[in-house]
Parts: C-alpha cells; sequence; structure tokens
C-alpha cells in the first residue's frame, strides 16, 4: 500500500486488520492510483528538470549571443563615428554615389564648398541635392554626365576641374574602388583650387611679362651693339671726311689753279705757233715741228683738259662720298628732326653702291613726301639692311632690278624696296624679324639687320610689310608716321 495512504489509515483506524474486505479493495485501488501518480510525478519531475537544463543552456547561448552582438553594435558604431569623424575633418568635400550615381552620403564640406543650402543638406534627397548642384555649376550637364560616367566605369581614374557660376574652380578627384566591393559606387573629392589656379595664372602672366622683357632687353642690348657700331662709323666716317676734305681741298684747288695756268700756257704757245711762219730759219722751223709731231700735240692739247675734267669729276665723287657718309650716318644728329627720307635713302644707296653695282640695277619712282620727324641715321640703317639683304637675294651671278618707290597716304609717308631676287619661303616669312634668324650659310649674315630694323621702325611708331614669293622676288613696305606723337 502507498504510504501515504498507509499513514492515514494508521491515522485514523489503527492496525490494518480491522479494516473491512470491501474497503480493503478500495483502498488498495486508491493505492494504485497514488502509485501511478508518484510514477507520472516523477516523470513530470524529470520532464521539468530535463527542460530547466535545457533552458538554462539556451539562455546562457543567448546571453552569450547577446554580448557579442551588443559587441559588434559597439564596433560598428565605433566605425560608423570614425568614419563620420574622417570625413568631416578632411579638407576636402566628399561625395559618396552608389552604383546607380545616386547620392549616398556627403560630409559637411562638400556642403560648404559647393553652396548646398541647410535645407537641402538636412533633406538627403538625392534629385534636390543634384538640383541644387547644377544651380551652382557654369556646365550643369557635363558635371552629371561625368558622374553617371564614374558610376558606369568604375575601374577608371578620373581628374578633372569644373568652374562655379560665382568664378570659383572645383577640383574632382576619383580612385576606383577597392577589389570587392561591387556594392559600393563612386567615391568623389572635391576641391577648391581658385586660389591656386590664379596663382599659376598670376605665375603664367609673370613668365609671360618676364620673357617680354628679356625679348625687349635682348633687342635692346643688340640695337645698343648696333647703335655703338653706327656711332663707330660715324665717327670713323666724320674721321675720314676730315682727313680726306683737306687734301681733296688743295688738290682740287691745285687742279683749278693748273688748269688756268694750263689756259694761260696754251695762249702763249698759240702766239709761238703764230709766230712760227715768221721764222727764217727752215731749219728751226723743222725741228719744231719734229718736236710737235713726236709730242702727238694737237691730241696732248685735246686730252689734257679732258684729263683735268675727269680729275676734277673724281674729286668731286670722292666729295660725294664722304659726304653721303656723314649723312647716312648723322653722327652729329642723335636728336629727332625733320629729314628728307629721299635724301637720306640716296646717301645709303651712295654708301652701298659697291655691294649693288654689279647685280643690281636701282630704279628709283619717288613720290612727293613731306619731310618727317625721326631719327635719320637709324632710319638709313634701315634702307641698308633691306638694299643689302635685296641685292643678296638676287645673288653675286644675277643682273637683277631693285625698286624703291615712295608716297603718302593721310598722315603717314611709305617706302616700297622691291626686288625680283629668289623670294623667302613661306615658312620663313614669319620668322625673318626675329633676333638672330638667318637663312645665310655660316659666316655671312648674323640674322640681327631685320630684327634691328623692325625694332627701328617701331620705336618711330611705324610698322613693316613684307610680301614675298619664291622665286619672283620680295617686297618690303616701312609706313611711317609724319609727326611723332608726343607720348
Amino acid at each position: 500500500m502507498h504510504r501515504l495512504l498507509q499513514r492515514q489509515i494508521d491515522r485514523y483506524l489503527g492496525e490494518q486488520g480491522a479494516i473491512p474486505e470491501n474497503l480493503s479493495q478500495f483502498l488498495a485501488a486508491v493505492s494504485a492510483a497514488y502509485e501511478s501518480a508518484d510514477a507520472d510525478h516523477l516523470l513530470i519531475e524529470r520532464s521539468l528538470d530535463l527542460m530547466s537544463r535545457e533552458l538554462t543552456e539556451r539562455n546562457h547561448e543567448m546571453r552569450n549571443e547577446l554580448s557579442i552582438r551588443q559587441r559588434a553594435e559597439g564596433q560598428l558604431e565605433f566605425l560608423l563615428s570614425l568614419l563620420d569623424a574622417t570625413l568631416e575633418s578632411t579638407a576636402d568635400g566628399i561625395l559618396v554615389l552608389d552604383k546607380d550615381a545616386r547620392v549616398v552620403r556627403f560630409n559637411r564640406r562638400f556642403v560648404e564648398m559647393l553652396h548646398v543650402s541647410d535645407e537641402v543638406a538636412a533633406l538627403w534627397n538625392h534629385d534636390t541635392l543634384i538640383e541644387n548642384l547644377q544651380g551652382q555649376i557654369k556646365d550643369p550637364a557635363a558635371f552629371t554626365e561625368k558622374l553617371e560616367y564614374l558610376c558606369q566605369h568604375p575601374e577608371e581614374e578620373s581628374y578633372d576641374t569644373f568652374e562655379c557660376n560665382d568664378g570659383r574652380v572645383i577640383e574632382r578627384y576619383c580612385l576606383p574602388p577597392p577589389q570587392g566591393e561591387e556594392k559600393v559606387g563612386r567615391v568623389l573629392s572635391f576641391r577648391d583650387i581658385t586660389a591656386r589656379t590664379q596663382a599659376e595664372q598670376a605665375l603664367l602672366r609673370e613668365k609671360e611679362e618676364q620673357k617680354a622683357l628679356i625679348k625687349k632687353l635682348e633687342e635692346a642690348h643688340n640695337q645698343l651693339l648696333q647703335s655703338e657700331k653706327m656711332a663707330s662709323i660715324g665717327q670713323l666716317a666724320a674721321g675720314v671726311a676730315h682727313e680726306i676734305n683737306n687734301p681733296i681741298g688743295y688738290v682740287n684747288s691745285n687742279l683749278g689753279t693748273l688748269e688756268k695756268y694750263l689756259q694761260t700756257l696754251f695762249h702763249v704757245l698759240a702766239a709761238y705757233e703764230q709766230a712760227e711762219t715768221a721764222m727764217c730759219d727752215s731749219h728751226v722751223q723743222a725741228e719744231i715741228r719734229t718736236l710737235k709731231r713726236e709730242a702727238e700735240w694737237d691730241y696732248l692739247k685735246q686730252d689734257i683738259f679732258e684729263l683735268l675734267k675727269e680729275s676734277s669729276d673724281g674729286i668731286l665723287r670722292v666729295k660725294q662720298i664722304v659726304q653721303d657718309l656723314k649723312d647716312f650716318s648723322h653722327v652729329d644728329e642723335a636728336e629727332w628732326q625733320w629729314v628728307d627720307l629721299h635724301k637720306g635713302i640716296d646717301s645709303t644707296l651712295n654708301v652701298v653702291h659697291n655691294e649693288l653695282k654689279y647685280n643690281s640695277e636701282v630704279v628709283k619712282e619717288y613720290g612727293e613726301l613731306p619731310q618727317v620727324e625721326c631719327l635719320a641715321h637709324q632710319l638709313n640703317q634701315v634702307f641698308m639692311n633691306i638694299l643689302v639683304n635685296a641685292s643678296h637675294a638676287i645673288g653675286p651671278d644675277g643682273h637683277g632690278r631693285i625698286t624703291i618707290r615712295s608716297g603718302t597716304q593721310d598722315d603717314k609717308v611709305w617706302v616700297e624696296i622691291s626686288d625680283n631676287g629668289k623670294g623667302i619661303a613661306p615658312e620663313n616669312l614669319k620668322r625673318i624679324f626675329d633676333p638672330f634668324f638667318t637663312t645665310k650659310p655660316v659666316g655671312k649674315g648674323t640674322g640681327l639687320g631685320l630684327s634691328l630694323s623692325y625694332g627701328i621702325v617701331e620705336k618711330h611708331h611705324g610698322r613693316i610689310e613684307v610680301e614675298s614669293e619664291v622665286g619672283k622676288g620680295t617686297t618690303f613696305r616701312i609706313w611711317l608716321p609724319v609727326r611723332q606723337s608726343a607720348g
């Protein structure tokens, strides 16, 4: 009998022997029920114990998972905070796009640089942000096309610049995403390089100004060298003129006196010839006739005056050359003066006569020119350079023509020097005024003549025009103002 039932019977009925048979059967049934309940209870206890242990283990696993998740969330929060700090601490504007070229993220520097309004920045709406950006950029279509292109070609590196409506210049730079990051679109960096661009432009301008200054210094140096050369020539010409003029003066005077003496002598001889027929001594007459015949008396009387005339002409020619040298160099005229250009051209032609006489015929077709305010010796140098070049273009074996024309137009005069030489090749035509450029063989030219001429004409506020055709010749036309401006 179940122990609990036995305890109750003993309590109320005493000994078991006093229990009726029917009650005993009932008690047996109850005891069996108790025993069955104990078995079920034991099973339940065991099930509950098993469930408790399972719940304990599961709870421990959940606590572990929760701890891991909390650590992961903390780490993620730290990484996001680090990313935010990185994005916001960089000096560049950052714009992040997904693969469809839609805005994912941007930093505060980007907002400030592209003048994105706070309202638009707070919305984080792609369309609104792009519309706001397009309103700030000079070429909005190109800007958005570039963003789409970069997202469609993630393997490409890109660097370019664009200009904002307010004149600022923005640099845009983008590297390909790391391998394996297919979900990422593109990360673009933006930097305001307006100050740098302005500094670079200022540096370029300064370099150009330096180049122009160096060129001017070279031209001034070359002109100084040429001026010193011309001054030396002028001083030499003045010295030569002084040294030659003195002997030429007394030779010319002596020739004039000799001519007078000879005329007197021939008058006396003519009187003797008249008296010759009156001589009675035929022997003396025969001797005189023999002497006159041997001396070729009739020819001598005629030729001696021609010799005197040629000598006088030669002396006059030497005097003219000396004067032309003085006129060409104008050594005593360093200031601006009113000058007859035709006289300067004629003087220059006489100076370079030896250079031209063997291969060139000079044709003058002068027009009416007023006197021109200029530095005559410098313009004569220009004429000389062009005339000598014309002679060289014709060549030593040729017989060409150099034509000099002149005229006026409004308040300007022009002088044109043309030759029918070999001409200038088109590729050289634009370089002929460059310093040291020459097509002549080494030792035959410095390449400074036309460069100096160009500078001289510019100094006179004029210009030089040139036309040339290979095989037909070249024409230089020099334009000069009649009066120099006050500046």
